[in-house]
């Protein structure tokens, strides 16, 4: 666990690709179902639902929805996201403390509103080499050849130093024009005076604009309303 101290920080080293912060590249939007009661208030009544999943993009059906892409460092809680995004006492995704184990594209939906895809996680799961490129392969393609997709959030832990592959993903994320989002789990575990110089860390050092990460925790449902209202109003 990373030590944050509540006083002034120094100055932080940037690990994203100098090229990508000149200029944003313009991001196209698909349809969005944003109108009527709120994403929570829909996903709190109708809960989230699992499609099944998917080795390949060309695998996947087509909703016709509002897409949502989770990705993130293994282990870094994505499981547990989406389970505190469904508010439902029965999980919705399995956990495990075995980094790696979602090795699919695993596709999930709130009927009517938007689709969830869980990206398998990268950087430090335990298997060979090949498995890792594949992984990678599966990722580039998802990006770039998901139609509905609108919106990428990368879940970083809040309780670890930036990471370079988290700032070589954002690049990546730039260089396909597809629009994100950050946000910070595992905040619980964090002292109080520790979560502000957090986030502040991880905006500077990730070269992140105001108002990102997103603190959260799906232990405490620390930033889950606040999620939601993002995704609604990030596919609007």
């Amino acid at each position: 666990m990373v030590v944050v101290s509540s006083g002034a920080l120094a100055a932080p080293t940037l690990l994203r690709t100098a090229a990508f912060l000149v200029a944003r590249a313009p991001v196209s939007l698909v349809r969005c179902a944003s109108s009527g009661p709120s994403w929570a208030r829909r996903a709190d009544e109708q809960g989230i639902d699992f499609i099944g999943c998917f080795a390949t993009v060309r695998e996947m059906p087509q909703q016709r929805l509002p897409e949502i892409a989770l990705l993130g460092r293994s282990n870094v809680g994505k499981s547990s996201a989406l389970n505190a995004l469904s508010n439902r006492r029965k999980k919705l995704a399995v956990t495990s403390k075995t980094p790696g184990r979602t090795r699919t594209l695993n596709l999930y939906h709130v009927p009517k509103t938007c689709t969830i895809t869980d990206l398998p996680g990268y950087g430090f799961a335990r298997v060979s080499d090949e498995m890792q490129a594949d992984w990678r392969k599966n990722i580039k393609q998802y990006l770039t050849r998901r139609e509905d997709l609108q919106l990428a959030v990368l879940l970083v832990d809040a309780n670890v130093e930036p990471q370079e592959k988290d700032a070589q993903l954002l690049d990546f994320l730039e260089e396909c024009q597809v629009k994100y989002t950050v946000v910070a789990t595992k905040v619980d575990k964090l002292k109080a005076n520790q979560v502000e110089p957090a986030m502040r860390l991880l905006r500077e050092r990730l070269a992140l604009p105001d108002g990102q990460p997103l603190p959260f925790s799906s232990t405490k449902k620390i930033g889950l309303r606040e999620l939601w209202l993002l995704l609604q109003k990030e596919c609007s």
